[in-house]
């Protein structure tokens, strides 16, 4: 997820022409104009069906991973600094220190300029261009990651006829989950990129627990870490009205965290006509315009540290 400021507006239209994670940005940034007649509106809160975008909640949040995120991660275990951590990550460090002249912890940089955070809790250097994020080089985001920017795309509900099943589908990178409605987690499960997720209804929340991670991809794009094997994402999605969504989501990782949880990380959405999702195909040789046209030069106009 390559979030840049750019020096000019030439710049930017480049690099919407290249850069497809910014043209699908472009094309699905949320309203923030709520409609109190729709919202209003009779529904089922049981019923998740049709097709979410990110909301701004709040002036300011813009719905972006961890910028509302008040928690301080929970301490890593030895075997966790060891194992998992990165050497640098591309965007903005949860909780890092700050440079001098920014003073808004919890918010974006001013203008998107980079950089803000110099690193994050653990002393993983953040704002560097070639570190990691999540869905780097087309690899697949998985959760939580696929939520860092909840504009890039839509999220769609479908329920099987036969209520076993909820589909997620999701826009960007194309991913898609099954969360189960019948059954408990596999005890031998096989590690994948999505996991495992099993859900039921706490009177209107549903709450959906994924095991079964691969531990080959990221939390989150401030997250200077790979998730273990172990991970444990609980999410509680609950209808507010008939327009909007709201999501909490708590982490959870003995191998990194030993006992402790990591609670607190909110996403709101709202209720969109539906609409067919844009094709969104990641594409390395697109990457590589990118990185050609936006991010080396950029790069390169960054003050010597």
């Amino acid at each position: 997820m390559r979030i840049r400021g750019f020096c000019s507006m030439v710049t930017l239209v480049v690099a919407l022409a290249s850069s497809p994670h910014l043209y699908a940005q472009a094309q699905s940034a949320p309203s923030t104009t709520k409609s109190a007649a729709t919202a209003k509106q009779p529904f089922d809160p049981h019923d998740l069906t049709g097709t979410w975008r990110g909301d701004d909640p709040k002036p300011g949040i813009r719905n972006f991973a961890s910028y509302d995120q008040k928690i301080p991660e929970p301490p890593l275990t030895d075997w966790g600094k060891q194992h998992l951590l990165f050497k640098a990550i591309s965007h903005d460090a949860l909780g890092g220190k700050h440079l001098p002249g920014w003073d808004r912890p919890g918010h974006l940089c001013p203008n998107n300029q980079d950089p803000c955070f110099s690193e994050d809790p653990n002393g993983v250097p953040a704002n560097d261009f070639t570190g990691e994020y999540p869905g780097k080089d087309c690899e697949p985001l998985s959760t939580p990651g696929t939520y860092d920017v909840g504009a890039l795309g839509a999220m769609e509900f479908l329920t099987t006829p036969d209520g076993t099943r909820i589909f997620q589908m999701l826009e960007y990178h194309r991913e898609w989950r099954t969360f189960w409605l019948n059954r408990d987690h596999p005890k031998n499960l096989d590690p994948t990129y999505e996991g495992d997720s099993i859900a039921h209804w706490e009177g209107d929340t549903l709450v959906v627990d994924t095991i079964g991670y691969n531990g080959k991809t990221d939390i989150t794009q401030n997250v200077g870490h790979l998730k273990s094997d172990a991970f444990r994402l609980v999410e509680r999605f609950r209808r507010t009205d008939h327009d909007h969504l709201e999501l909490d989501m708590t982490y959870y990782d003995p191998k990194a965290w030993g006992d402790k949880s990591w609670p607190g990380f909110k996403r709101y959405f709202k209720l969109v006509p539906t609409t067919d999702f844009e094709e969104f195909i990641c594409s390395p040789r697109e990457y590589q315009t990118y990185d050609k046209v936006v991010t080396e030069p950029e790069e390169k106009a960054l003050p010597a540290k």
